[in-house]
């Protein structure tokens, strides 16, 4: 099989910016790549990979609606890392997101971004959809009381946290198509946090519950897999040579066809 390169595509209808999906490349091929691409890697960051792999989840997922700080919006991504959160979904109607590397630290490379940005159309709503076939309850975050707060969330079912605008908030679609809502309980003058702030203090109660639950959080072998591939093509700044080279060595196994 000839190589097909995972694509950037900002529309809608496909929504990954950096992931290698196995219908575009077979088992067989994808085994070989990843065995390929190890020897150019060292031990220690073999490991590291596995490593964070081994707690990596898309049991929990992140929504950024119109976020109008791209910098702020970059220390999502980075919390988002941290926790282990691997997708992070992100809404453009109004509001266009570029990565802050300053502020990310390199850390949008070990990402998933799903992006919804169709002209004339209802973002929030796709957004909203494609998470709900994906199985997940969207949990909108809002300084209003009685709302859940992190520790007591329900964990049952895939999660999606939707954070919003820190001028405008949530907007009235994302507040109304949510299956429940999420609040930080404040004691102070301020009715509202920094949005990477909200980020982590949403994520860190919510994946630490996570993690000592009998739940199936982890990336399933496949997920793992699939990532793995990225993460090694990420950790190597002449992946295109070394790529091309092993699509080369590939065919020539092969023979003629």
């Amino acid at each position: 099989m000839s190589p097909r390169r995972a694509t950037r595509i900002s529309g809608w209808h496909n929504q990954a910016t950096v992931i290698y999906s196995l219908i575009l490349m077979e088992a067989s091929d994808q085994t070989a790549l990843l065995d390929y691409l190890e020897q150019f890697l060292t031990p220690a960051r073999r490991a590291k990979i596995d490593a964070v792999l081994a707690q990596r989840t898309r049991h929990v997922a992140v929504v950024l609606e119109d976020i109008n700080s791209p910098h702020n919006a970059s220390a999502v991504l980075r919390t988002c890392d941290a926790m282990g959160v691997q997708d992070i979904h992100i809404i453009e109607t109004h509001n266009r997101f570029k990565v802050n590397q300053g502020v990310t630290m390199g850390s949008n490379k070990w990402l998933t971004l799903h992006r919804y940005n169709r002209d004339a159309a209802n973002n929030t709503q796709i957004c909203f959809q494609h998470l709900r076939q994906q199985g997940y309850r969207i949990a909108a975050t809002t300084p209003h009381h009685q709302a859940y707060v992190p520790e007591d969330i329900p964990l049952d079912q895939k999660l999606a946290v939707v954070l919003g605008s820190e001028v405008k908030g949530l907007s009235d679609d994302a507040l109304t198509e949510a299956d429940l809502t999420l609040q930080i309980p404040m004691v102070g003058f301020s009715e509202s946090f920094n949005i990477s702030v909200s980020a982590a203090l949403c994520l860190y109660p919510i994946t630490r519950r996570l993690r000592a639950t009998s739940l199936a959080w982890q990336l399933t072998p496949a997920q793992q897999e699939a990532i793995r591939l990225e993460w090694y093509r990420a950790s190597r700044r002449s992946i295109d040579e070394l790529e091309k080279r092993f699509w080369q060595q590939r065919r020539q196994a092969a023979g003629p066809s």
